[in-house]
């Protein structure tokens, strides 16, 4: 009787053991999936716009100020050179004026369903 009650015992541990063994290979598999979804994935996806940003400020930069150089000398052959700068630095510093108060002028509201909701009905 004795080795009835041992072997029940036995199986009752396995059946202990293999049941904490499944957790833990859930919890592996759960937490491999989170970190691939929610950490992995987004910095992968931000490091490469970054890039990609960059390769494109870059050109843009370098476009501009060929485009600056151009204008410059455009003036210049019609007005001095001090006057072709001042009035084309002041074209400049205007353009960034409008932009600058074009891009920050809005109020910023994050997209979650409760300002979705409040944006539909005229609450904001």
């Amino acid at each position: 009787m004795d080795n009835a009650c041992g072997d029940e015992d036995l199986s009752v541990e396995s059946e202990f053991a293999d049941t904490v063994r499944y957790i833990d290979l859930y919890l592996r598999q759960k937490t491999d999936l989170f970190l691939q979804n929610y950490v992995f994935e987004p910095f992968d996806f931000i490091s490469r716009k970054f890039m990609q940003l960059a390769v494109l400020v870059t050109l843009l930069v370098a476009g501009t100020l060929v485009v600056l150089a151009g204008v410059i000398l455009l003036l210049a052959t019609w007005i001095g050179l001090w006057a072709s700068l001042l009035l084309t630095g002041a074209i400049i510093l205007g353009a960034a004026g409008l932009i600058f108060y074009g891009l920050f002028s809005k109020q910023i509201v994050l997209q979650t369903p409760g300002t979705k909701g409040m944006g539909e009905h005229g609450d904001t």
